[in-house]
């Protein structure tokens, strides 16, 4: 199991169609590749999240900028490991067990094979070791 920092890209957007194409096709243009990424919308704000681990985080936020969004970098713990039954329960154990509180997550995983999840906490640090005891 793979357990590492990394930085992802949050976006608040206006919520309406194709602005997670524009803004995943603004960082494909110029070269940035998207790891994993999270959207979800309020219906009453009007108002869409969208999370991405880039694979260049600099870049990302500064093709953010320039697509005319408001932008910030988060520290998420990334935990690439073999999917099956039970492995994001046993995820969250760890952090529970450690009292870290989960404040999000998401993953990604073909039910079987390697698999990505996303955890953003308070010290990704502290999630870091939690994740790898035994």
């Amino acid at each position: 199991m793979a357990t590492r920092k990394v930085s992802e890209l949050a976006l608040k957007v206006d919520s309406k169609p194709g602005e997670l194409t524009r803004i995943l096709s603004g960082l494909s243009e110029k070269g940035v590749n998207a790891i994993a990424f999270c959207g979800f919308n309020s219906q009453e704000t009007k108002e869409a999240f969208i999370m991405i681990v880039p694979d260049k985080d600099q870049k990302a936020l500064k093709v953010a900028k320039e697509l005319g969004l408001n932008a910030k970098m988060n520290s998420v713990v990334a935990v690439t490991g073999e999917a099956g039954k039970g492995a994001g329960a046993k995820l969250a154990q760890k952090l529970w067990d450690a009292g870290i509180n989960i404040e999000y997550a998401y993953a990604s995983t073909p039910g079987s094979g390697p698999s990505t999840a996303i955890f953003k906490v308070p010290d990704a640090d502290a999630a870091i070791a939690a994740l790898k005891r035994r």
